[in-house]
């Protein structure tokens, strides 16, 4: 199994709402927790990123006037935040940026942000949260790490079981924990029936890995090994009526143990 690392920069695709809003909170908590089983939910750090008052967890968006909201995000706005990510950060090891909407920044504003992204502060992050990926320069998002979210009471976007499991194992194999725990608590409101079959096909898939008969993505024999026991444990859980939300925040704390 890969090492866990994080990327310093995301770009959270979905419809722009509170499901959205709450995957880029989700996920700046995982980026400042410091548990290994991050983000542990119990954490100063992801208590006060999850509630939207963590002084590292900064909010760019667009201004608003006495009358209306601006349009666009606007260069000046991008170059503040570049400053600021200059400095270090206030109580957590890392400071967060969500740019929200960020496929309403100008075109100004995304080659300012291109410089940050292409040169980074070491405690610097940013969360680009756009309806669809193509409202971005593709400069932009070549380095940005890809991730979707439901967005409202919507559930996961259709896919197959079987696809839904590979996806899990390709996430699982990266290595990075923020990206694994956005992966495992944006599938929490799937059925128990749906969870159900991803947990065999995640099984299935392991032991196609494990022959030989699929190429490994990454997990290596102790990794196939250990999510193999993983899904036992989620199916002890569906056995013991545990809900589907509960079990994808454990498969988001201990994908990466």
């Amino acid at each position: 199994m890969a090492e866990k690392r994080l990327s310093h920069a995301y770009m959270l695709l979905g419809p722009e709402g509170p499901g959205r809003d709450e995957a880029a909170l989700r996920l700046a908590a995982a980026l400042l927790c410091r548990e290994p089983d991050a983000p542990c939910g119990r954490c100063r750090d992801c208590r006060k990123a999850l509630a939207g008052v963590h002084p590292d967890v900064i909010q760019v968006e667009r201004e608003k006037g006495e009358k209306e909201t601006r349009r666009d995000l606007v260069v000046g706005q991008i170059r503040a935040m570049t400053a600021d990510a200059a400095l270090m950060p206030n109580e957590a090891e890392r400071k967060v940026y969500i740019i929200s909407p960020a496929d309403r920044m100008n075109a100004q504003a995304q080659n300012a942000l291109l410089k940050a992204l292409e040169d980074p502060p070491g405690h610097a992050c940013f969360i680009l949260c756009a309806a669809a990926a193509d409202g971005l320069l593709p400069t932009v998002r070549s380095r940005c790490v890809r991730a979707e979210t439901a967005g409202g009471e919507k559930l996961p976007r259709p896919e197959g079981t079987d696809q839904l499991a590979r996806a899990y194992l390709e996430t699982a194999a990266g290595g990075d924990a923020a990206e694994v725990a956005l992966y495992c608590l944006s599938r929490g409101k799937l059925s128990r029936e749906q969870t159900e079959a991803f947990a065999e096909a995640v099984k299935d898939a392991l032991w196609r890995i494990a022959q030989g008969r699929e190429p490994d993505p990454g997990l290596g024999r102790d990794g196939i090994f250990r999510l193999d026991r993983l899904m036992d444990k989620t199916e002890d859980y569906l056995r013991h009526n545990v809900s589907p939300k509960q079990i994808f925040g454990m498969l988001a704390a201990e994908t990466l143990r």
